[in-house]
């Protein structure tokens, strides 16, 4: 009996070694999306940056969407395949001798809208798989593409099982001040106001809270707990250690994790159920810098640069890079006193400061007015960041006059009767005002939890296939989800453009393109 294994399994692995040597090569093109960088390229295909720059020189420089760059394959549980013009899932099937649910399994994101020429997707090594019975190759090429059309069937949620995972840091530093662990209990408050209004909605929940304190020490021991076995929501993690630890038990045990307080991290590049709330740097810089060219093509672009440099320099390079690309002409203003030689009379004139702190656009806006007053029949338009909602009052009258606009992912707009009804129902539940900060933690608890619960009621287990689906409009931030790829996670790619209107109005528009 042995023997007979023995024999089979060589067989096995001879198969596939033969197809591997004769059908995959030392590596394969990956088609460059909107917000990625090298680096999170690199993450994705677990390869080093410089092997990257080792087969593409040119992405030291820059690299754009649309643009194609080798991946060295590497040994593992799997290799990747780039999608060719004409391919099916039966074609790839075919070519790797496995059935496409082999495939499938290894891609969740695949369907018939992401199987498209020129992306990546996964072909699994680890198992052995029975290639297809080839005796009806129409009836086996027709099943096969079908299952692209045909999401599994989800099971339904009767009561929503969520555990909410928060660095109270309860038994740290018990005696001193701990701005964590504020946001963290006004986070866990919004997740309370959010059940208040489920129940009006005829949702059953059972939230179980845990304090994971500063570390990871205490996670090991709560995933043994038996409350944690059968949950359908964890919600929380700070710190990359925590998010790590959390995401893999959560994907052993198919369980979806959200992560709301944190923009840096790498796991929905490797777990197809983790829920990013707070979009990465990189795609958020693309998504404004597209919205920006939307709303300001035709405009006389300003960039205020002053000593050559600002803390969102990195943003001014992603729209210089996006202007150049689309032919669209810009100018640099280095010193307030020379407006008179970048603005334009016949058009409307915008600017980007480099910097998003109030004192940059405190020396801008001065000499700006005192130029307009001058010239009385001159447009402008400011055009600048998140923080902007944070001393808005402080300018808002400049703001108006301006027709300042600024991107952001979260916004509550202080003239909304939904935004007013939240911080009066808040100060009557906890006799106390929300931190100011940006966001605020409790509309941010109490938004995640309100979407995600009736996302899981109304959808059960195949709530991925269907999240954008939902119709949910939040207090502080509204949700559009985008897998980062075909076997990995969400991000939350929502954006607002806030706009400051002549009318003394302030809207907040989101972006979807």
């Amino acid at each position: 009996m042995l023997q007979r294994f023995l024999i089979i399994l060589l067989f096995l692995s001879t198969h596939f070694y033969n197809v591997k040597s004769q059908e995959i090569l030392d590596y394969f093109q990956h088609t460059v999306e909107r917000g990625q960088t090298v680096y999170s390229i690199s993450r994705m295909y677990s390869v080093s940056v410089e092997d990257i720059y080792l087969l593409n020189p040119g992405s030291r420089e820059a690299i754009q969407t649309g643009s194609q760059l080798k991946i060295p394959q590497e040994s593992g549980s799997y290799f990747y395949h780039t999608i060719q013009q004409k391919e099916t899932l039966y074609s790839v099937s075919r070519k790797y001798q496995m059935k496409g649910e082999d495939i499938l399994d290894v891609n969740p994101g695949l369907s018939i809208e992401t199987f498209t020429a020129g992306k990546t997707i996964r072909i699994p090594t680890n198992r052995v798989t029975t290639p297809m019975d080839s005796s009806n190759e129409t009836l086996n090429q027709h099943i096969t593409n079908a299952l692209l059309n045909n999401p599994a069937d989800g099971k339904d949620i009767k009561t929503v099982k969520i555990a909410l995972l928060l660095p109270l840091g309860l038994k740290e530093n018990a005696g001193s001040k701990n701005t964590v662990r504020g946001r963290m209990v006004e986070y866990y408050e919004g997740v309370l106001l959010a059940l208040e209004d489920i129940k009006k909605k005829g949702i059953s929940v059972d939230l179980q809270v845990h304090d994971i304190g500063s570390g990871v020490d205490l996670l090991p021991a709560l995933f043994k707990k038996p409350a944690m076995q059968n949950v359908n929501l964890i919600i929380g993690g700070l710190s990359d250690q925590q998010i790590k630890l959390i995401a893999y038990y959560s994907h052993e045990r198919a369980i979806p994790y959200v992560f709301p307080f944190t923009s840096k991290s790498d796991e929905p590049l490797n777990y197809d159920n983790v829920y990013q709330i707070n979009t990465p740097q990189s795609y958020l810089y693309s998504k404004a810098s597209s919205a920006f060219y939307n709303k300001y093509k035709t405009s006389n672009i300003i960039l205020y640069i002053p000593d050559k440099k600002g803390n969102k320099m990195d943003f001014i390079e992603v729209v210089k890079k996006d202007l150049t690309a689309k032919g669209i002409s810009y100018k640099v203003l280095e010193s307030e006193t020379a407006i008179q030689t970048v603005v334009n009379n016949t058009k409307n004139n915008v600017f980007i400061p480099a910097d998003d702190n109030s004192e940059t656009l405190s020396k801008l806006i001065t000499p700006l007015k005192t130029f307009m007053e001058t010239n009385p029949g001159l447009s402008v338009s400011l055009f600048g960041y998140p923080s902007w909602q944070v001393y808005s009052m402080e300018h808002a009258s400049d703001f108006f006059r301006m027709n300042a606009t600024f991107y952001s992912i979260f916004y509550a707009n202080p003239t909304s009767p939904k935004v007013k009804s939240f911080q009066n129902n808040y100060l009557r539940w906890y006799s106390k005002e929300m931190i100011n900060t940006f966001p605020k933690f409790g509309m941010l608890g109490y938004d995640t939890s309100m979407f995600f619960i009736q996302l899981l009621n109304q959808y059960g287990t195949s709530s991925d296939v269907n999240i954008n689906k939902l119709s949910y409009t939040g207090v502080q931030t509204d949700f559009y989800f985008e897998r980062v790829n075909n076997w990995g996670g969400f991000i939350n790619t929502n954006i607002y453009l806030v706009e400051f209107n002549p009318d003394f109005k302030i809207t907040a528009n989101r972006f979807f393109k």
